[in-house]
């Protein structure tokens, strides 16, 4: 048997391409944390596609280690001028870019809400929920049509405590 022409295999296995973000090595990583309340940063953005990751997160009553999933994007803003990126994550509850509903106070929605209104201004006003959604579409937009993009800190205070972000201008002059 000659492995170096098969094209079949005997193995069980899943072969997949997972989008992998460029990001200078010697650059400085800053996160949405890091940032001051409407503190803003401006650079190229890049997006991943869907990303699933699986840990540890405390233990079952048996003791065993309770697992947890969780979907996300990864978009990568680099500032060459600075030397230095901003690494965001955009939490998803499921394994799918088609996103059937995003309520208003979540990461995803300020995302997608932010360039809906750069769209076209006030088309979201009033709204706390938005509705089928392609993410893969939003994705396309920012890798292939943008060669600058703004996003401001945004703070968000509740139940829970976190850091959001509006995309509050794209430059596609260069394209």
């Amino acid at each position: 048997m000659s492995f170096e022409s098969k094209q079949e295999s005997i193995f069980d296995f899943e072969l997949k391409h997972e989008d992998v973000l460029e990001v200078p090595e010697d650059y400085n990583q800053i996160r949405l944390a890091d940032l001051e309340d409407k503190e803003t940063f401006t650079g190229k953005p890049q997006v991943s596609g869907l990303m699933t990751s699986e840990f540890e997160d405390g233990f079952e009553d048996d003791g065993k280690p309770k697992m947890r999933t969780v979907h996300k994007i990864r978009m990568i803003i680099t500032n060459d001028d600075n030397e230095e990126y901003l690494d965001i994550n955009i939490n998803l509850k499921q394994a799918s870019l088609k996103v059937p509903a995003i309520r208003k106070g979540s990461v995803l929605f300020d995302f997608v809400q932010s360039i809906l209104e750069l769209e076209n201004k006030g088309i979201t006003q009033g709204k706390n929920l938005i509705e089928n959604i392609n993410l893969q579409q939003f994705i396309d937009f920012l890798n292939k049509n943008c060669d600058k993009i703004t996003v401001k800190n945004i703070e968000r205070h509740g139940k829970f405590n976190f850091n959001s972000f509006y995309i509050t201008s794209i430059d596609n002059s260069g394209l």
